[in-house]
């Protein structure tokens, strides 16, 4: 046995760590469950200019990252984003969504929108915190 640490895992290192949880987490739940979601805002181009990705797993939503260049900001494209995943995971079957943010990202934005503050990390990563919401759809 050897233990490696290192700073750049390789694609391979990270697919192969994900098929291991995923084996052992078949053992428990429906893994077939599990599908990716992303929605995305393009230029004519096909350059993204705002994304949101995230999963479905059975009855829940997660939403992994949502970003807004500064071109689109404050003009509704972030809502349109969480509305569209909120569709779309109604549509596979969710009825519950959940997210975490940094208390300098978009808390305010995620409670707007209907989220509910269930618990935060205090000095994350050092003088922050991290924000878990979840939200009923």
């Amino acid at each position: 046995m050897e233990l490696i640490i290192t700073a750049t895992p390789t694609h391979q290192d990270l697919d192969e760590v994900k098929a291991g949880l995923m084996a052992f987490n078949a053992q428990y739940i429906d893994i077939n469950e599990v599908k990716s979601l992303a929605v995305f805002v393009s230029d004519n181009q096909g350059k993204k200019l705002a994304g949101l990705t995230g999963s479905t797993t059975g009855n829940w939503l997660r939403i992994d990252m949502l970003w807004v260049s500064e071109a689109l900001r404050a003009q509704g494209v972030g809502s349109q984003l969480i509305r569209a995943a909120e569709q779309e995971a109604r549509d596979r079957g969710c009825i519950y969504a959940q997210v975490d943010t940094a208390s300098f990202q978009a808390r305010p934005f995620y409670e707007k929108l209907g989220y509910q503050l269930r618990f935060s990390l205090d000095n994350y990563p050092r003088e922050h915190q991290r924000h878990y919401l979840t939200k009923s759809l």
